[in-house]
């Protein structure tokens, strides 16, 4: 397991780990799978691509994993897979991420990588008509100056332009930016009725803050796809009250199988706010012990047979399919919105709107479908 235990996603780290962690445990209480328990190898990325890229190999050479699991961003993944592929491993990757396709990001489509986050059309498209309807069509976007902004953002203006609404301003900002005077000021100045956010790291809590100090909130809305418990605990409840986020899963969503999860995390992990990435984790070691056993051994080829078009029933935030032809789990989608005087992700967040499964836009792929032949 690859995970960002230091570095700039730190606060995604411990949830990202937990959550392979959690289901490792319970797979070996049951009896681990084909007989045999689970040993768990934990790597750090730091953070760094070029750590990933030294881990997956220490991890597929020396410690002869079966598979590999983790990453968080797509540069880590995209440092991950070459890998995973030259020995011939599965990868599964967890995070929101900016969809598969060869024409504006090449090299994604990988039969060896199967996705357990959410893409765009997962975790943006259901929820853009209830925005645009109750706030307007006028999006302001920023984002980090990296693929998965501008990936997001491409794909939400495209549905964005089908339902009526236009793009006001479009901005990309370097990491670790202290001060948004500026970007606040093309803000005022573009009559946007909603930010469409994908910063990330310390630079969603420097704007979110700014913005709020800056008064500006009252004339317009904030919706982040970025920004799940962990993040916002960091940023507080002034400068995220009646803010939006989408993703697949929540903290706080009522579904019997999260009401089960919730007491296990917090009596495993106290300490650990479990968010969408975490739960990704869960659901990815879970789908390969249940792959594992369908196939009945442990080989690359099994398990990816195995994984495409499986279903899960366990997961927290309701049932995902992993679709077959583009390793692309096919998941529910929440809208929440932040509430006042939030003191813990128990309250942080209330559904607003949501949709039990989404089939997401087929991945533009050459090589679909990624299984091998």
């Amino acid at each position: 397991m690859i995970s960002p235990l230091s570095g700039a996603w730190t606060v995604y780290g411990k949830a990202h780990s937990a959550g392979f962690e959690l289901a490792v445990d319970e797979i070996n209480a049951a009896g681990g799978t084909l007989g045999r328990k689970w040993e768990l190898v934990i790597a750090d990325s730091k953070t760094e691509p070029q750590v990933v890229t030294e881990q997956a190999n220490r991890l597929v050479r020396e410690e002869n994993v079966d598979f590999l699991a983790g990453t968080f961003s797509s540069a880590e993944r995209n440092a991950a897979a070459p890998v995973a592929t030259q020995a011939d491993k599965l990868l599964l990757y967890p995070t929101f991420y900016e969809g598969q396709s060869q024409k504006f990001y090449p090299g994604v489509c990988n039969p060896n990588v199967f996705m357990f986050g959410p893409e765009p059309s997962e975790q943006v498209w259901p929820h853009m008509d209830y925005i645009v309807k109750k706030h307007g069509g006028k999006f302001f976007m920023i984002g980090s100056d990296y693929v998965w902004p501008r990936e997001t953002n491409r794909l939400t203006k495209q549905k964005l332009q089908e339902l009526g609404g236009s793009t006001v301003g479009e901005v990309y900002i370097p990491f670790n930016t202290p001060q948004y005077g500026s970007v606040l000021a093309q803000i005022r100045r573009s009559g946007a009725d909603v930010i469409f956010l994908t910063l990330t790291g310390s630079d969603t809590v420097n704007f979110r803050r700014q913005l709020a100090a800056a008064g500006m909130k009252k004339d317009l809305v904030v919706w982040t796809v970025d920004d799940e418990e962990a993040a916002t605990s960091g940023i507080g409840p002034d400068a995220t009250e009646g803010d939006y986020v989408s993703f697949d899963y929540f903290w706080s969503i009522k579904t019997p199988n999260n009401e089960a999860f919730r007491k296990k995390v917090t009596e495993k992990y106290p300490n650990v706010i479990m968010n969408t990435v975490g739960v990704a984790m869960y659901n990815a070691a879970h789908m390969t012990a249940k792959a594992i056993e369908k196939a009945g051994e442990v080989s690359t080829d099994a398990m990816r047979s195995a994984l495409e078009g499986m279903t899960f029933d366990g997961a927290p935030q309701g049932s995902l399919t992993m679709r077959a032809e583009d390793h692309q789990a096919v998941l529910p989608s929440y809208l929440v919105q932040a509430q006042p005087n939030w003191t813990s992700p128990d309250d942080m967040f209330k559904v607003v709107h949501s949709v039990e499964s989404v089939e997401p836009q087929v991945a533009q792929c050459d090589n679909l479908p990624l299984s091998k032949a």
